[in-house]
């Protein structure tokens, strides 16, 4: 009975204020009422209350959430649920549990809801601590470092420093956390949460600990990971549970995806690169790897920025000629606006004209399918709490409301009733760390520097009134923070009363320190943001048969536009049989479908030579881990090289030079279901070769014991005339 009143209570109030919007006339996808945080056509979120048609969120108090959520609830909203594929936890709403004051920060405000999520999420981060003072490993560990980044590192320090430490071994980061590596390699994105925990710490053991790892780290990656043609980085990335894109191309195997150049590797190496340069210089270290950085940083937005479509994409595929993926990756394009991989003006059209949801910013757009997107894994809130920092960093407060709004709701609708795909893990501390990064760095603008911290604060117009973070421990110093009125300009910042001279508050400060904020509404920057509906879906990839010089589209939709890549370059196809174009020298042929909303991802190549490859054939017996190889070639230039082997192991890395010039690494992959008899290929490399003899060494790369060796058999120089 008490709950019935309750939830009628709720329904009363959402009523209210919904009526209240209405009567103000301040609806619409561009423009929003000061009264709410984010209203559009799906769904609106006050201060106290997030409403979805029939469905509502409320907090009564800032200590517990109200809920009408139930199974039928969600199948009204969203179609046919699937209850075997959905779980559905009836468990009592959300409520807050009695902790000492001294486990988090307090934040206090004048919006129940987010005060209601921040103490959930404040939760949430305490049980995640185990015995042993480090965070537990339920986790994805790619979103762990981006949680760290985000508010851990302030909250839990020494937590996120004992976890960090688990994940290295030998004096480098743990590659192999999955037995995937190098084919997946978002290991370096350590060194981004390594940094995180120095700043808030001033750990002087922690920073040359941290920089030996980064550095031994960045050595190895350089020698295995780094593409001598383009400059990027090889491997496929894990910004969520799988690969991006791999679902999409089935075709792909660990050669296919050792040979992707992913945009978040490159980012987070490109990040480990100036975070190696500014820890030597702290350490007081002479360097040049920001050079490092400036280089990398440079080969991004040569190689994965797409003048057409206005983003990053995620990643380089293909083996001769890399393609671009159809789909931008919006964790690593809100990192390149933090990290100033995209500079002011790309960085302000990225969040202006990146297309978004009502209901936040996928993870890839377009997406692979039309299933909201906190169950189909299309976006998670490490995601759109990176995205909402690059919108406040932009300044862009249009695209900032609409991310907490989404934020916010996923977080009230689903966190506080455990609503998740059935046998689905849900990164509970990710989406927490997520929810409090909004107080710290959106809210209070903090910014942790080595010097210490300075603050940019942008407070959406609808979330007025005085706002309080008590009790968060910097350094040497307890700090409490008040932040007045709304906006991104300060008016006044102070510290326990005396103005401070800019909006910096030094490392070295100690004891307790009340720091008052007062903020008003500054020059407006754009504020623009591109709304896509839940239709933005990639087209599914083709399969290809292909038989001499013809390719036959197996599953051809007639009406639908395809198109033939040959050598990277398209071509229209009007009928599911076609004949190849006529080619002189090598050529790499692959068909996409055209989408509404973008091109599918390529089918799986056909490769045509022009010139018959030159074999050479390993020996059987090699001088321990090196094989020396010489072929002879009429004339000088680039090449293509791979091998050809038996896939007797799991997986087989080795480094390749030719005439004592690094050229790159090949990966050789067993694969699926084949014959051990069978001859396979690896990766492709570029190489220069000179006219007559070249020497033309292999040097394995040990793997751990799970990872056995493949079986050489010969090395094919193929010719790009």
């Amino acid at each position: 009975m008490k709950q019935n009143r309750t939830q009628n209570i709720a329904l009363l109030l959402a009523a209210l204020v919904v009526s209240s919007i209405l009567l103000c006339g301040c609806g619409g996808r561009s423009e929003m009422s000061n009264r709410v945080i984010v209203q559009n056509e799906t769904f609106t979120l006050t201060g106290d209350s997030v409403i979805e048609d029939t469905v509502f969120a409320v907090a009564v108090k800032p200590d517990r959430i109200e809920t009408n959520i139930t199974m039928s609830r969600l199948d009204s909203l969203y179609g046919h649920v699937d209850p075997d594929q959905v779980q559905f936890t009836h468990g009592r709403p959300w409520r807050k549990r009695q902790q000492s004051p001294s486990m988090m920060p307090e934040y206090h405000s004048e919006q129940p809801l987010v005060d209601a999520l921040y103490n959930m999420s404040a939760e949430c981060i305490v049980d995640a601590i185990d015995g042993h003072g480090r965070f537990n490993g339920s986790h994805n560990i790619s979103r762990l470092y981006c949680s760290i980044y985000l508010s851990l590192a302030a909250l839990k320090p020494h937590q996120s420093m004992a976890t960090l430490r688990t994940l290295v071994d030998r004096d480098s980061i743990i590659m192999q956390r999955e037995g995937q590596w190098p084919v997946v390699s978002d290991h370096i994105g350590w060194a981004t949460a390594a940094w995180e925990v120095y700043k808030t710490t001033g750990d002087r053991q922690w920073l040359a600990f941290s920089k030996h790892v980064i550095e031994k780290t960045l050595s190895i990656n350089s020698r295995v990971l780094v593409d001598n043609y383009t400059g990027l980085t090889h491997g496929a990335g894990y910004t969520t549970s799988k690969p991006l894109g791999v679902r999409r191309m089935t075709w792909m195997g660990y050669n296919d995806l050792f040979a992707c150049m992913s945009l978040g590797n490159n980012i987070l190496t490109a990040r480990a690169w100036s975070i190696l340069s500014d820890m030597c210089d702290e350490l007081g270290i002479e360097n040049s790897y920001d050079q490092e950085a400036q280089h990398l940083k440079d080969a991004i937005n040569q190689y994965l920025w797409n003048e057409d479509q206005a983003f990053y994409s995620s990643f380089l595929y293909g083996m001769a000629f890399p393609h671009q993926s159809p789909t931008t990756d919006n964790t690593s394009q809100a990192m390149s606006v933090l990290w100033g991989i995209a500079d002011d003006e790309r960085a302000e059209n990225l969040i202006a004209h990146t297309p978004v949801s009502d209901k936040g910013v996928n993870v890839t757009y377009p997406a692979n399918n039309q299933l909201e997107p906190y169950f189909a894994n299309a976006s998670w809130a490490t995601t759109q709490a990176l995205w909402n920092l690059a919108a406040a960093w932009v300044g862009n407060e249009n695209a900032l409301r609409r991310g907490l709004g989404a934020l916010y709701r996923a977080q009230a609708f689903y966190q506080s009733r455990d609503i998740h795909i059935k046998n689905v893990n849900i990164d509970q501390l990710g989406t927490s760390a997520s929810n409090v990064a909004m107080i710290l760095r959106v809210l209070l603008g903090m910014d942790f520097k080595n010097e210490g911290i300075e603050f940019a604060p942008l407070v959406p117009a609808g979330m007025p009134g005085t706002k309080t973070l008590k009790g968060l421990n910097y350094r040497k110093a307890v700090l409490d923070f008040t932040i007045e009125g709304t906006g991104g300009e300060i008016v006044s910042i102070t510290d326990n009363g005396e103005a401070l001279e800019s909006a910096f508050l030094h490392r070295d400060v100690e004891g307790r320190h009340h720091i008052v904020i007062t903020v008003k509404p500054g020059n407006r920057k754009s504020q623009k943001v591109t709304i896509h509906n839940d239709e933005a879906v990639l087209p599914l990839t083709s399969t290809v048969v292909w038989a001499g010089d013809t390719g036959h589209i197996v599953d051809f939709i007639p009406g639908t536009p395809y198109r033939i890549s040959t050598n990277g370059e398209l071509s229209q196809l009007n009928d599911s049989v076609f004949v190849l174009p006529e080619t002189e020298g090598y050529a790499e042929f692959s068909v996409e479908v055209a989408g509404k909303y973008g091109n599918g991802f390529m089918s799986k190549p056909l490769y045509r030579f022009g010139l018959t490859p030159q074999m050479a054939f390993f020996p059987e017996q090699t001088d321990g881990d090196s094989t020396t190889i010489t072929v002879r070639v009429a004339r000088g230039g680039d090449y293509l090289l791979d091998v050809g082997y038996h896939p007797t192991g799991t997986l087989d890395v080795r480094s390749v030079s030719a005439n004592d010039h690094p050229m790159g690494t090949l990966v050789m992959a067993k694969g699926n279901n084949v014959d051990e008899k069978e001859v396979l290929y690896s990766s492709m490399l570029h190489v220069k070769l000179l006219k007559g003899e070249n020497h033309i060494r292999f040097d394995q790369i040990r793997l751990p014991k799970s990872f056995t060796q493949c079986t050489p058999v010969h090395v094919r120089i193929i010719s790009l005339e």
